[in-house]
């Protein structure tokens, strides 16, 4: 009798993670490969001689595979923030920079992708206008970086200040090795600019308007921040992602090109609900998403930011 019961109960608990499962992936779209019941589990990377914190976390998902973040969020006095004047500027309604980028790179298990999302708008920034001053270190980003805490994270002055004085060192001088190189803090450097910004005004997000202007004008990617956890980043593998979270912004990537689909600007600079797509640049290898780039949806049918996709952005003066 007592089996019988037993077997009753582990046949109900089954049918319900069927259930459950299959509602929980009705709320994934194109783009998404889960296999299994989706969880989160909450893992602490530890690595040789590198401090651990929050932004060690990964995020596990069956089907999917775990990735280092590192996005530590500050809280930077107004004068970072000065909105790009971009009045004059005729923006296209789609824009892909994908073919003359330089490769996606690969940050590993360290919580660096506030050093590749910068570095790599720092190299194709300067590439692109025809001045490619070759592969940049991010190693000595991560190494010497006062405004950071290595592989345990960053955030846009963690980088950008520490580059703005004089310029960021060749690769080949001090090759990635995920915050295990004891690259010098002063080295020959290459790559300056003159200064760098947070869009829009502080608390206030960008508006598409305005980032899509700067890529335009100056042929440059963008640093921006997501919230990749939340948004159950992992298992993406293709396609137009349509999976709209809610979160806190812990990562680091480039947006690299967009498709407006046709839609207007409204008088705030932002398309319709719904409308828009925005192309990712990623720091996860070649093998993550479409080669390791995202096209991700840009808002949901209220006009929220899909997995708070550019909610924080910086531009540079080159």
């Amino acid at each position: 009798m007592l089996k019988k019961w037993f077997i009753g109960l582990i046949a109900c608990a089954a049918l319900f993670a069927v259930r459950a499962f299959a509602a929980d992936k009705a709320d994934f779209n194109q783009g998404m490969d889960v296999k299994g019941i989706v969880a989160t589990l909450p893992l602490k990377l530890e690595m040789p001689g590198s401090p651990t914190g929050p932004s060690d976390t990964f995020q596990a998902v069956p089907g999917g595979k775990a990735h280092a973040k590192g996005l530590i969020r500050k809280d930077l006095p107004a004068a970072y923030w000065q909105q790009f004047q971009y009045r004059g500027v005729r923006i296209p309604n789609a824009l892909d920079l994908r073919a003359k980028l330089t490769q996606v790179e690969n940050q590993g298990s360290c919580g660096s992708c506030w050093a590749f999302s910068l570095t790599a708008t720092h190299r194709d920034g300067h590439a692109l206008s025809g001045k490619d001053p070759g592969r940049l270190s991010q190693e000595w980003l991560v190494d010497n970086s006062t405004e950071a805490a290595g592989c345990r994270g960053g955030y846009f002055d963690s980088a950008n200040d520490f580059v703005e004085p004089g310029g960021q060192p060749l690769w080949s001088a001090c090759p990635y090795k995920q915050g295990h190189g004891k690259c010098p803090a002063k080295m020959d450097l290459a790559a300056h600019i003159t200064g760098w910004h947070m869009f829009g005004e502080k608390g206030q997000g960008p508006s598409v308007e305005e980032i899509e202007a700067y890529i335009t004008a100056t042929g440059s990617p963008v640093s921006i921040g997501v919230a990749a956890a939340a948004g159950r980043w992992e298992s993406y593998s293709s396609g137009i992602y349509n999976a709209c979270a809610s979160g806190e912004l812990d990562h680091m990537i480039n947006i690299v090109g967009w498709d407006n689909e046709g839609a207007a600007f409204d008088a705030n600079g932002n398309l319709p609900p719904g409308k828009g797509i925005w192309i990712l640049r990623n720091s996860w290898g070649a093998s993550w998403g479409g080669k390791g780039y995202m096209r991700s949806k840009m808002t949901d049918s209220k006009g929220k930011r899909c997995n708070a996709v550019a909610e924080e952005a910086a531009y540079f003066d080159f």
